[in-house]
């Protein structure tokens, strides 16, 4: 019965994932390049010049680390994928670990129905019942409270010590990553409404798109937002909720967007294709069709390439060059031919320039900026989650057989 019920959750895991009928995209003179043709299999990374990039200073709290989500972390990572501890929390996990702001805490939702807090040694500290499956990452406000939805149409606002504090009733499963916006605001989607909610749980404004909304939102410094829908479209709203622009990308947006230094914003789509729009109209820059369904959230390196992930048939993680959309590397993992069988979502990057990510081969892996792999790391089922690199080295990968696997920091 176990074997059955795992099974049944994995299969609605993957059948969730995909979209609605997709329609042709439609080319105009905005540059398309085909990656998916171009030759290239290292994820090697260029030499970087300019000014740094902007890195969060603290461990995620949020999807990919911060609400430009570009999944940049401080730290140098593993060097061999060593076990520190390992805990059970109860249900596949589909959303990133995030940390209190001492990373004394580290907090994990699950398809179980429940947020756990686990101390840095592993153990379980508190969980609370969310009444429902959580395929979202949690997010951290700064005052320590946790904000998380799940699949019984309630988004939870969760005391340090496990108290929920406040919930708020949404139109339907409240399945993406909140973000925190800089007027205070939480923002967060369910079914195909955004909202924008006040620290106390009072709603400051919702916007409703033609399709669902599978995206976490991305903030940009000004307030907008930035999201993508299951009616093929991304959006920009302002700091009000009101539209700024909407684009037809021509197939289904579920990953989250990705907000480049520049101000560019990236999405990729169910049309194999990674799409840079321009911030103030969103028009179309360029297109690169990387040959799988784009379905989980985009990263970017410090150097500005954008990182993806990318389905079968021939899964792999791919960088892009921001400025033209041409192919700059590939890393294949192992796949079964299937269109919806792959690596979900784009690469943690360590101040190394290493690549963390995981793939439904079940596996982590650990690419150096020479584009070699470092190590390979095994767990019981899909690794569609994204990881977490604290700032003493260790990783945390989530997995959908329930477990959370810390790897050890390197030595000194």
């Amino acid at each position: 019965m176990l074997l059955v019920s795992v099974v049944t959750v994995l299969v609605a895991v993957r059948l969730r994932r995909l979209g609605t009928a997709r329609s042709t995209v439609r080319t105009t003179a905005s540059q398309v390049t085909d990656a998916s043709a171009q030759e290239g299999n290292s994820l090697r990374a260029p030499v970087l010049t300019g000014a740094p990039a902007r890195v969060p200073e603290q461990t995620a709290r949020m999807q990919h680390g911060d609400a430009h989500r570009t999944h940049r972390a401080h730290g140098h990572g593993p060097v061999e994928p060593k076990i520190a501890w390992k805990t059970p929390i109860g249900g596949p996990i589909q959303g990133q670990v995030v940390a209190s702001a001492d990373e004394s805490t580290l907090y994990v939702a699950s398809l179980g129905g429940t947020l756990t807090a686990l101390g840095r040694d592993g153990h379980i500290a508190w969980k609370v019942d969310l009444h429902g499956r959580v395929y979202s990452t949690p997010c951290v406000g700064n005052d320590g409270t946790v904000y998380v939805g799940s699949d019984a149409r309630t988004f939870y606002a969760v005391s340090p010590t496990g108290t929920v504090r406040w919930k708020l009733d949404t139109e339907s499963d409240a399945d993406t990553g909140p973000a925190l916006a800089p007027n205070g605001t939480i923002v967060f989607a369910s079914g195909r409404t955004v909202y924008a909610v006040g620290s106390a749980g009072t709603i400051a404004w919702r916007f409703r798109a033609k399709g669902k909304v599978f995206t976490a939102p991305a903030v940009a410094d000004d307030g907008t937002i930035y999201v993508g829908a299951q009616d093929h479209r991304a959006y920009a709203l302002a700091p009000n909720g009101t539209v700024r622009w909407s684009v037809d990308l021509g197939a289904d947006v579920d990953g989250a967007p990705v907000l480049g230094d520049d101000g560019a914003v990236y999405f990729g789509t169910d049309a194999d294709e990674i799409v840079r729009l321009g911030r103030d109209k969103g028009e179309i820059v360029w297109r690169a069709r990387v040959g799988g369904y784009v379905r989980g959230g985009l990263s970017i390196g410090r150097d500005g390439d954008v990182l993806a992930g990318v389905y079968g048939p021939l899964p792999r993680q791919v960088r892009v060059a921001a400025a033209t959309g041409k192919l700059l590397g590939a890393f294949e993992v192992a796949g079964t031919g299937a269109r919806d069988f792959g690596v979900h979502g784009g690469a943690l990057e360590d101040d190394d320039g290493t690549l963390y990510f995981g793939g439904q081969d079940d596996a982590a892996y650990a690419v150096d900026r020479s584009g070699n792999l470092r190590w390979r790391f095994v767990t019981g089922a899909d690794v569609d989650a994204p990881l977490t690199l604290l700032r003493d080295g260790s990783l945390v990968v989530p997995s959908d057989d329930g477990m959370v696997y810390l790897l050890a920091a390197p030595a000194h």
